[in-house]
């Protein structure tokens, strides 16, 4: 398989993360009010959700390296756009694009990187697909903010235009189509209920959206954990980095043997089970020491579950089904983050911080998991 695969998964993915400090201030600016402005990025997790079911689909029907590179098109035009934003209603508007043509990108990416895999290999490609978005996760944040502060929001985005520019290029030339004329032909043999319905596949899909409740909570409470005890908003940031590095280096290293030593239903649960506690841990973290070691358990746990819920479905699945069963895994996580923030923002209306109460989702999640089992 082609490493090249793993830098195309990375700019899928930094598409997320580089807009992450930007986006709500990007409205702001335009004149959006509070409201508007959550109501602009639900708007791209929703399309981007509509985007993952229709994108896994149509990869199956038509080929991955085909909507692979139909997505990034779209995505480019739609990047550069946002050069020619000067209302709210237009950015709106483009965030619908956006959110759709981003989210066909995800569940086709990680087709494609399953069918290239032998089935003995998958695991250990799972994890380097890992590294691709904890990479993502780390410098993309950054990029927006250095970019943003330097010149504008729109830059940010055209900046990101030409990466794609770079990542459908090394589509169109170095990435090979995995699926065959025949095995296209099958597309319609398995239908959505039989893969929502397959026990297997349903661990994967409760696993993803856990997964993102956590990862949603995160992303909201953490700024306020930060500062109640007393610290500067610029610590956020270091404190998300050191939960990807931590992921990483478990990726990277020889401790990846992991995923191919131990059975995939395993990882997730106690890498659940990990992540609960971490979270639980960080409502009654004192100082900045111990969030950092909080973190560093976090990205553990978050090791443990991503490369692993991913080889779940790539392990029961047949090649002409992945693609669908990829984009209802990655709906799952759509609707995971939406909820986590959502939640969280509930629970810190009443109890100033809402890990404890996120941690304890997470246990009975886990508990349905095993149930299952």
């Amino acid at each position: 398989m082609s490493r090249l695969l793993f830098i195309v998964v990375f700019i899928c993915f930094l598409d997320l993360f580089i807009e992450l400090p930007i986006i709500t201030p990007f409205a702001f600016s335009l004149g959006a009010s509070e409201y508007i402005a959550g109501v602009i990025v639900a708007t791209y997790s929703f399309f981007n959700l509509i985007g993952n079911v229709s994108g896994g689909y149509l990869s199956d029907k038509i080929g991955r390296r085909n909507i692979l590179m139909t997505g990034m098109a779209v995505n480019i035009v739609a990047l550069m756009a946002y050069s020619l934003i000067d209302s709210v209603a237009a950015l709106m508007f483009l965030r619908i694009i956006h959110g759709f043509s981003a989210g066909m990108l995800t569940p086709v990416a990680f087709s494609l990187v399953a069918d290239l895999s032998g089935r003995e290999a998958i695991g250990r490609s799972m994890a380097l697909t890992g590294i691709s978005i904890g990479s993502a996760a780390v410098l993309g944040p950054a990029m927006g903010g250095i970019i943003s502060s330097l010149a504008t929001y729109q830059t940010v985005y055209f900046v990101l235009g030409c990466i794609y520019i770079v990542g459908i290029l090394l589509v169109i030339f170095a990435i090979k189509e995995s699926m065959s004329k025949e095995e296209r032909t099958f597309h319609n043999v398995t239908s959505y209920r039989k893969l929502l319905s397959r026990p297997s596949l349903i661990i994967a899909y409760i696993s993803s959206f856990t997964l993102m409740v956590a990862n949603g909570s995160l992303a909201f409470g953490l700024p306020i954990k930060v500062s109640m005890i007393g610290l500067e908003d610029h610590i956020t940031g270091m404190l998300l980095s050191v939960f990807g590095l931590t992921a990483i280096i478990i990726f990277a290293t020889r401790l990846n043997v992991i995923y191919s030593k131990i059975k995939s239903m395993k990882l997730v649960m106690f890498g659940i089970f990990i992540v609960s506690m971490a979270m639980t841990l960080l409502h009654f973290a004192p100082n900045q020491s111990l969030v950092l070691v909080v973190m560093i358990i976090y990205g553990a746990g978050f090791a443990l579950i991503f490369p692993s819920m991913n080889k779940i479905i790539a392990e029961n699945t047949e090649i002409y089904e992945r693609g669908k069963a990829n984009g209802i895994f990655y709906a799952f996580f759509s609707i995971g983050s939406v909820f986590g923030s959502y939640s969280s923002g509930i629970f810190t209306t009443y109890f100033d911080i809402p890990f404890v109460f996120i941690g304890i989702i997470l246990m009975v999640m886990l508990i349905i998991i095993v149930m299952m089992l």
